[in-house]
Formats: structure tokens, C-alpha cells, sequence
């Protein structure tokens, strides 16, 4: 916001010797923010603090001088405002009442910077104001880290929003999935030994509705996946564990309609692949590659027994 030197005189006043002495205020929730846009509110003296949802969907900063008079003979200027180590420029306007205000308006703070700002809010107590060419003048922030937490709250409570971390925390990121491609070109069963049972799938309930991929009535794909159960219940532990729980993964989403046909697919191609990599790589596909583990025992370790 810009400062006007006769303004900024004027509101050196409020602070007469320390600033460390301002208030400790009680912060007011209002929608009377540009646009019906919500803030909290904090009257200390005659500045009022706020915190707004700007229209941009961030946080917007302003410090109001209430019934201040001036003249601006010397154009605008800007100040500086000290929360903590979070420092952020305002500009001096003039409202329709006459009254001054510094906010950080076209420059409302940018969601990169919200956490430095909530990070220095938990501890700061008091906020500085820094006029250009004039003396700081303090105001308190003592609780203004739960208003704008309110705040936020509020936001998401009429479908907006506020950038981390004020707004909602957001879904950890799904770990990546098995890599099925690569993991058929590896010369071994990377889980030997560890079980994967065969799931019972409602064949009737996944048949029931549309069959979207195959295009089929309920009967065909009843018939389909009776037959591919039945191949999957005689095959099963010929299937590298690895493989079994990677195709098991894939036909885990809830919208796939073919379950034992898609599993049966999945583990029939990708074995086959594993087979051929197994003679391109001259590899027995056995645990016998692992030259560590070959060194640490000092033998060849023999090729395990096929497991369920």
C-alpha cells in the first residue's frame, strides 16, 4: 500500500514511545471484506488488522487508519510490514470515507508464501509496521494465527479455499504402482515364496451390470469368468509370486468387471514375458543370479521349489 508522509505522521502517533506496547486484541469475524470477501478483524486503538480472502482465492493483509485526515502532496509510497522473518510490502489507499488503509491489494500474498506467513504467526506477538521514512508503529497479533485459522474454516465451509497450510491437508500421493512392464524383465521372482491366495469374486454381482469392455450379455460373461476362475484355481501356484500380486493390483479397481478373466490375462502374458527374458538372458530364474548372496555363502544356491 502506498504511504502518504502526513498520513504516516499521523499514525507514528499511535505508538507513543515503545511499540512492544500495543494491545492484545480480540479478533471479529466479518463478510464485509471487497466483494462480500470474509476477513477477521482486529480493532487496536485506531487501527483496525486484518486477514481476507482475497477474490483471488488467497490471503490479503490490511492495516486501516480509522478517522485519519491527510493530504497526499507527495504521491504514494509503500511500507513494509515485520511478522517474525516474514516481511511483505503494503501500499497506501484512500477509502471512500476518508480513511487510510494499507493492503497488500494487486499483491495479495501469493500461496507460496503462506506458510512463511502461518509459520511466523504461531510465534510473533506483535506485527510491525514499517512507513517509509518515518518510525515503525506496532500492532499486536496475539491470536491472530487461530483467526485465520477460523478463517480457512470458514472458507471451506462455503466451498472456497485457502492455499496450504490453512486450507484442507492434502491426500498423501499414492504410492507408485508395480511397474508390471519392468518387473516381467526381471529374471527372477523378486517375492519368492510369499503367498498370494486366489480371491473369490461375485462373478453374478460384476456381471450384472453393463459390460462395457467385452460387450456381452450377463451369460457370456458369467461363462467367461466361470472358466477363467477355473483355469486361474488349476494354474495358480505355476505363477511367480511377484507376478501375482502385481496382476492382483490391477484388476483391484472397483470398476473392472472381468475379474478373473483380466487376471488370468495379466498373469499369462506377463509369465510368458518373464520365460522369454529367462532364455534371452540365459538366466534359470532362479535365486542362483544373485552374485552377493552367492558370494556371502560361498555356494550357488539351488533353485527353489515352486510354492502356493
Amino acid at each position: 500500500m502506498r504511504l502518504l508522509p502526513a498520513a504516516i505522521l499521523a499514525i507514528g502517533t499511535i505508538c507513543a514511545t515503545p511499540c512492544a506496547r500495543a494491545a492484545d486484541p480480540d479478533w471479529i469475524f466479518t463478510n464485509s471484506g471487497p466483494e462480500g470477501q470474509p476477513m477477521v478483524v482486529s480493532h487496536q486503538g485506531s487501527l483496525d488488522v486484518m486477514f481476507y480472502r482475497s477474490a483471488s482465492g488467497t490471503v490479503g493483509l490490511a492495516i486501516h487508519q480509522r478517522h485519519g485526515r491527510y493530504r497526499n502532496p507527495t504521491g504514494v509510497q509503500t511500507a513494509m510490514v515485520v511478522i517474525g522473518k516474514f516481511t511483505v510490502a503494503l501500499q497506501t489507499f484512500q477509502t471512500g470515507q476518508g480513511n487510510q488503509k494499507w493492503d497488500t491489494a494487486g499483491g495479495d500474498l501469493s500461496p507460496d508464501t503462506m506458510p512463511a506467513l502461518v509459520d511466523a504467526l504461531r510465534t510473533a506477538r506483535t506485527g510491525t509496521i514499517l512507513p517509509y521514512e518515518h518510525e515503525p508503529v506496532s500492532f499486536s497479533l496475539t491470536g491472530g494465527g487461530a483467526a485465520l485459522d477460523d478463517l480457512a474454516r470458514y472458507a471451506l465451509a462455503h466451498g472456497e479455499s485457502l492455499p496450504p497450510p490453512l486450507g484442507p491437508v492434502p491426500a498423501p500421493a499414492a504410492p507408485a504402482g508395480v511397474d508390471i512392464e519392468k518387473l516381467a524383465h526381471h529374471p527372477y521372482d523378486t517375492q519368492h515364496g510369499r503367498r498370494f491366495v486366489l480371491p473369490q469374486y461375485d462373478i453374478a454381482a460384476n456381471c450384472d451390470r453393463a459390460h462395457l469392455e467385452m460387450q456381452d450379455t450377463d451369460g457370456e460373461c458369467i461363462t467367461a469368468e466361470q472358466k477363467s476362475q477355473a483355469a486361474l484355481t488349476a494354474q495358480w501356484t505355476h505363477y511367480d509370486s511377484d507376478l501375482r500380486g502385481a496382476c492382483l493390483a490391477l484388476v483391484a479397481d472397483p470398476g473392472r468387471l472381468e475379474k478373473y478373466q483380466a487376471l488370468l490375462m495379466c498373469l499369462s502374458r506377463y509369465q510368458d514375458d518373464r520365460q522369454q527374458w529367462q532364455l534371452v538372458s540365459g538366466s534359470s530364474g532362479s535365486d542362483d543370479i544373485m552374485p552377493a548372496k552367492n558370494a556371502r555363502e560361498g555356494t550357488a544356491a539351488p533353485s527353489p521349489a515352486v510354492q502356493p
